[in-house]
C-alpha cells in the first residue's frame, strides 16, 4: 500500500483581511497565498525558499494548524489540517527559532520537561527522553544553566531539542540556522541530516542558498504568493539554462555582440545587470562548449577592457533568476 504523502496542498489561499482610515471603515485584503500546490514525500529533506513576504512563513503556519487557509486544502500526514488539527498536532514538531517560545529565567531541562508535559510524555519516559535530546543537540554540559545565560546558537538548539521531544513523524524548520555563527550553522544541518536518518521527514524553509542546496533533495520556490517551480536542483538549473554559467563584464555590449553570444552552443538564457558605467552579461548553457575562451572569440579584440568568468550554475542563481523574472 503506497504511504500517504507527508504534505500534500492544493489551490491554498490565505487573504488577511484588516480596517484602517478614518473609524476603520476602509477594508484592506491582502492575498498572502494564491493558490499553492505542493506535495512532499515521506523521509525527504523539502525546501521551500522566497524573498520576504513571498508567503513562506503563512504557509508553514497552515500546515503546521496555526493558521486556517481562506480555501484548498491541506492535509498532513493524509490528515486535513483545517478539519482535524487535534490529530495532526502529536505528530509534527515545529521549530520557528529566534528569542521566543522559551523560559527564560528556567533551566533548559525544567524547559523541556515543562514541554513533555505538554506533549503528554508519560513521567516514567520523560526525564530519559530529555537526556537524549540533550545529548543528541549537544546541550547536556549546560543543561542545568539559566536559559537567559545562553548564546543565540545555544538557543537555537534547544527549540531543536525541544521539537524533537516528542519523536515526530514530521518537522517544520522555519530558518533553522538564521543569526548563528558558521560552527553551530554547521552542527545543526549535521543534526537536520541525522534526524531524516531516523524516518523524519523535513520541511524546511531557508534564506541560506548554499544550506538548501546541501540539505534538500527537493525545492520550491515562492514568490507573491505562487509556488514559480519546484524540482531537484539539477532540474531548476535546467529550468533556467543549465550547469554552466559565464559572466561576461565590459563597458557596454553592441545588440550584434549580444545576438552573437546568444547563438554560441547550448546557450539558454543571457540576463544582463549594470555595475555603474560596466554592464554585466550573464549567460547560462546546459552545453559543455560554452567556455570563457568561446565567448572571448565571440566578442573579438573591440572590449579591451573585457572580464570573463567561467562557473558552475549554483541555487542562487535560480532563485535570483525565477524570482526576479516573476517580479517583472
Amino acid at each position: 500500500m503506497t504511504p500517504d504523502p507527508a504534505i500534500e496542498a492544493r489551490g491554498v489561499r490565505r487573504v488577511f483581511e484588516s480596517r484602517k482610515g478614518f473609524l476603520f471603515t476602509e477594508k484592506s485584503r491582502t492575498e498572502a497565498l494564491r493558490g499553492v500546490d505542493l506535495r512532499v514525500e515521506p523521509g525527504e529533506i523539502f525546501g521551500l525558499l522566497g524573498p520576504n513576504g513571498a508567503g513562506k512563513t503563512t504557509f508553514t503556519k497552515i500546515l503546521s494548524t496555526l493558521l486556517l487557509p481562506t480555501s484548498g486544502e491541506a492535509r498532513v500526514l493524509g490528515i486535513d489540517v483545517a478539519r482535524n488539527p487535534q490529530a495532526v498536532r502529536p505528530r509534527i514538531g515545529l521549530v520557528l527559532g529566534g528569542e521566543r517560545g522559551l523560559y527564560n529565567r528556567i533551566s533548559a531541562r525544567e524547559n523541556l520537561r515543562y514541554f513533555a508535559d505538554l506533549f503528554g510524555l508519560p513521567p516514567a519516559l520523560r526525564d530519559r527522553r530529555i537526556q537524549e535530546v540533550l545529548d543528541r543537540v549537544g546541550l547536556t554540559e549546560a543543561a542545568d544553566r539559566r536559559v537567559e545565560e545562553y548564546s543565540r546558537g545555544m538557543k537555537q538548539k534547544l527549540h531543536l531539542a525541544r521539537g524533537i521531544l516528542h519523536r515526530p513523524e514530521l518537522l517544520f524548520l522555519d530558518e533553522p540556522t538564521i543569526g548563528l555563527d558558521p560552527k553551530s550553522a554547521r552542527e545543526t544541518r549535521k543534526l537536520i541530516r541525522s534526524l531524516v536518518s531516523d524516518g523524519v521527514t523535513i520541511f524546511l524553509t531557508t534564506h541560506y542558498m548554499f544550506e538548501a542546496e546541501e540539505l534538500c533533495q527537493r525545492l520550491a520556490i515562492l514568490s507573491k504568493g505562487q509556488i514559480v517551480a519546484r524540482d531537484t536542483v539539477a532540474g531548476l538549473r535546467r529550468l533556467v539554462g543549465g550547469d554552466t554559467t559565464v559572466e561576461v563584464e565590459a563597458y557596454g555590449f553592441e545588440d550584434a555582440e549580444i545576438e552573437r553570444l546568444r547563438h554560441l552552443p547550448g546557450v539558454g538564457r543571457i540576463l544582463s545587470e549594470e555595475f555603474g558605467p560596466r554592464l554585466r552579461l550573464t549567460l547560462r548553457s546546459s552545453s559543455s562548449e560554452l567556455t570563457a575562451g568561446a565567448v572571448r572569440s565571440a566578442l573579438g579584440t573591440a572590449h579591451p577592457d573585457l572580464m570573463v568568468r567561467e562557473r558552475r550554475t549554483v541555487l542562487e542563481d535560480v532563485y535570483l533568476d525565477l524570482v526576479e523574472e516573476e517580479a517583472a
